[in-house]
């Protein structure tokens, strides 16, 4: 296989076929303390020409498994052959979605962004769908004709890591963004036209701040009503903060029953028109067939819950 390409470390779920390119390295911010990933290191900035060189790599490569694929009489099963060689993103013979890296590229010049992305539809002008993850924050700093660029550029979709939405527990987990700034970020982006895609995290409250996380949640949801919204339980990594406070007995990890009643009364409170997804995050094994559409959903979604809840109470366990 021709060229070398620098990948991001890290993706969204919905992106694990998605072309992936690396526009920054590292986080912004890194101060998170329930977070594990990028510690140790900086925020950098790549260079445009450096991105555009991975990209033309990128569309290479394409083109050869193409090639290749009809010369071996599997030009009908381009995408078979790809993902034999390790290709995810190459569906038959065409790049459908791409996820631009790392933890917040919009940091950059939203000129030189801007460019990346039009570079990628000219190299691969079948795309349907270009996100990126970015904070909330940053979203908030950047002016709406600066969104709208971006957004004109060709970038579909942001994911926000909002993770609560209680100002107390905010600050606890040093998350670098108040409740307010989560609303006013989420509300830009979707006014520039940006398909808003918001991570909530199940747990983060621990016993102690569990019912003002999931309320204080669903406020700022509501507030932002973003297309979707995903969860993604709390795991502890020993190298973070959080972990310590753990233990050092000032965080208490929060009960499986618990868990449920908490994701529970978040559900309860949504008054949104969001699709709710869990099932593409595997720290939420103890959640199933809760993914749905509200308010249409709800009360199947809380009928599950519910279920679950009696299962736990009467077993202790799923078993």
């Amino acid at each position: 296989m021709i060229g070398y390409y620098e990948l991001p470390p890290f993706r969204p779920p919905t992106e694990a076929y998605s072309l992936l390119i690396r526009a920054t390295r590292n986080c912004s911010w890194n101060n998170c303390e329930f977070c594990s990933m990028y510690k140790g290191s900086k925020l950098e900035i790549r260079a445009v020409e450096e991105v555009k060189e991975d990209i033309r790599t990128m569309k290479m490569i394409a083109d050869e498994i193409k090639e290749w694929a009809s010369r071996i009489g599997y030009g009908d099963r381009v995408g078979m052959v790809a993902r034999a060689n390790g290709i995810l993103w190459l569906d038959e013979e065409v790049v459908k979605n791409v996820f631009i890296g790392d933890s917040n590229s919009i940091i950059m010049k939203t000129e030189d962004f801007a460019e990346i992305i039009g570079f990628l539809y000219e190299a691969f002008p079948t795309l349907e769908r270009v996100t990126s993850y970015a904070r909330a924050k940053t979203v908030v700093k950047k002016r709406p004709e600066e969104l709208r660029t971006l957004r004109e550029a060709g970038l579909t979709r942001l994911h926000v890591g909002l993770e609560t939405g209680d100002d107390e527990l905010l600050r606890y987990v040093r998350k670098g963004a108040t409740a307010e700034e989560m609303i006013i970020g989420g509300r830009k982006a979707i006014e520039a036209g940006f398909e808003l895609s918001e991570y909530v995290m199940p747990g983060l409250g621990g016993r102690e701040r569990w019912e003002q996380h999931a309320r204080g949640t669903a406020r700022v949801l509501n507030e932002i009503n973003p297309d979707f919204i995903r969860l993604r339980t709390l795991g502890l990594a020993p190298n973070t903060p959080l972990y310590e406070k753990n233990q050092r007995g000032e965080f208490t990890l929060q009960s499986l029953e618990g868990l449920l009643i908490e994701v529970r009364t978040l559900i309860e409170d949504l008054e949104v028109t969001s699709q709710l997804v869990v099932s593409d995050f595997s720290a939420n094994h103890y959640m199933w067939e809760i993914d749905g559409k509200l308010p249409q959903d709800k009360e199947r979604m809380l009928g599950t819950i519910d279920a679950m809840l009696e299962r736990v109470l009467c077993k202790g366990s799923f078993e």
